[in-house]
């Protein structure tokens, strides 16, 4: 999870400035946990609107079952305790977000979150 936090891949303006609520952070794994949420399944997310839209190719599964796969490998190889709730808290407030802006998703944005998502998917294979 750290490895792709440490890539860059942080997606916060691609979603109009989404903001994050106001919840209270318990544990730096919970922030972690949310982050990763955000990014791997806010991307995701992302993917698959542009997709909709016509801007990206589609593929045989689409990027949110994809993402709850890799999340869900992840959930059954961790040994720690379970932060799966905090990924998908990340990953549902991007889901608002993303839905709130769809306008914001054109050919140019769409464009760097298939990158984003390529990258994603790379360094996934990897573990």
């Amino acid at each position: 999870m750290k490895k792709l936090l440490g890539l860059g891949l942080i997606i916060w303006g691609s979603a109009a400035n989404a903001q994050a609520p106001a919840t209270a952070t318990s544990t730096s794994e919970q922030g972690q946990a949310r982050q990763f949420g955000i990014l791997v399944g806010g991307t995701a997310s992302q993917y698959d609107l542009c997709v909709k839209k016509g801007f990206l190719p589609k593929s045989d599964q689409s990027a949110e079952d994809t993402a709850k796969s890799i999340l869900e490998k992840m959930h059954t190889s961790d040994t720690g305790p379970d932060q799966s709730a905090y990924m998908q808290e990340g990953w549902d407030m991007m889901k608002k977000q993303i839905s709130e802006h769809e306008s914001f998703y054109t050919q140019e944005k769409c464009t760097g979150v298939g990158k984003e998502w390529a990258k994603i998917l790379a360094t996934m294979r990897k573990k």
